[in-house]
């Protein structure tokens, strides 16, 4: 029935393992946005020619990241060797159409070159997950956070690229040379000579640990930092524009109105965007002058507050939403209230004398990789503090 993977022992069990990953990812993705939709709007769509240009230089090319150069190969280099990789996913979750529609013209030479360059690209991502190991075990840069989740994430990098890589090792060494697996062929070539069960064994287990590891990356993906892998291109695109600096208008006359920010609600959802698409870098607190000089204010923290401050607010929130007749029938009301989202975010994602510290500078959104503004949120905050809470140092008196 699918003649591109007959010798795969249970293939047809991928379709429920994959896609249903693939739900998961889908329904915590949009248990997010209901946090989202719950902040104030925002617009952030005029001026698509700059837009689109803005996700070839910091998306695509991720021209930010080369400040710091060996940074920048190690993660270009796991970005789009991913991309790649991601080809031959795909033709395993469809089925071999993927194949059988790239193989098709020219005798099957595209797919080969197709399959040639995913054997170096899946190199290159070992020697930078293996670089980016070091970097966080051993050199250590000081603005890099020694965190679980980053291990974890580079471990399942790792070990979705290298069991791909070993099963088709295997596969070479058992049935002879994969046309255009050049690395696979070579790792193979001096196993030809094993018993050919124990290295159909051998494929099958790297093989179902391939498709088993995609399943759980697709799973941890919306709860790690590295769901920037899946929001920082509409961060990008979805950018500020106007110049620095440049803040929303306020109408002091207005009846009911409130002023600058207090809790998530108050900031526009492309803030709360902002939040999940944090890399953790460190680069914007590495560049802040006010932490320099030992203040208390940590760009890094702030922002990553806001996010634990939304994830807070999901809590409770059934990743499939129930029905209005749900809940009308049985009283099984699981919209977010109102008080998920009422925890002040001064003190909560940032302390109130870091708020004062910053000079707005925008040093810190000048560094960001994935375009986060952080001072406008500051200022914000400032703005709640002195007109709604009459908060301030003494010093601005």
């Amino acid at each position: 029935m699918f003649p591109a993977y007959a010798d795969v022992p249970g293939y047809v069990l991928v379709f429920p393992v994959l896609y249903g990953a693939m739900a998961y990812f889908a329904l915590a993705m949009a248990r997010h946005l209901r946090v989202f939709a719950a902040a104030r709007s925002s617009n952030p769509f005029a001026s698509v020619p700059r837009r689109a240009a803005g996700l070839v230089v910091y998306a695509l090319g991720q021209a930010r990241m080369f400040r710091d150069a060996r940074a920048g190969v190690m993660h270009i280099a796991i970005f789009w060797g991913f991309v790649v990789l991601t080809v031959g996913t795909a033709d395993i979750a469809t089925g071999g159409l993927v194949q059988a529609i790239v193989g098709w013209p020219l005798g099957g030479a595209l797919w080969s070159a197709v399959t040639a360059l995913g054997n170096v690209a899946a190199v290159a991502v070992l020697l930078a997950v293996g670089y980016a190991g070091w970097r966080r075990l051993v050199s250590r840069p000081h603005r890099l956070a020694l965190t679980r989740g980053a291990l974890v994430i580079l471990g399942l990098i790792g070990g979705v690229v290298g069991t791909e890589l070993l099963a088709m090792a295997f596969e070479a060494a058992r049935s002879g040379d994969r046309a255009g697996a050049v690395v696979a062929n070579a790792i193979g070539a001096p196993l030809r000579g094993a018993d050919p069960g124990l290295l159909q064994l051998a494929f099958a287990a790297s093989w179902w640990a391939h498709v088993l590891l995609v399943a759980a990356f697709l799973c941890y993906l919306p709860g790690s930092k590295h769901l920037h892998m899946a929001t920082s291109f509409f961060n990008v695109y979805l950018r500020k524009l106007a110049p620095r600096g440049e803040l929303p208008a306020m109408d002091l006359e207005a009846e009911g109105a409130t002023f600058g920010v207090r809790t998530i609600a108050d900031l526009g959802w492309k803030d709360l965007l902002d939040g999940f698409t944090c890399t953790e870098c460190g680069r914007c607190t590495e560049a802040c002058p006010a932490n320099a000089t030992g203040k208390s204010l940590d760009p890094r923290a702030m922002i990553m507050g806001i996010r634990h401050l939304a994830v807070d607010a999901e809590h409770g929130l059934n990743l499939i939403p129930n029905s209005p007749l749900v809940r009308e029938t049985y009283g099984l009301d699981d919209r977010l209230a109102p008080a998920a989202l009422a925890t002040p975010i001064v003190d909560a994602a940032i302390p109130y004398d870091a708020v004062w510290d910053c000079v707005t500078c925008g040093a810190c959104v000048e560094a960001c990789p994935v375009l986060i503004e952080h001072v406008d949120k500051i200022v914000g905050l400032r703005r709640n503090l002195v007109l709604e809470e009459t908060r301030f140092p003494p010093e601005l008196n």
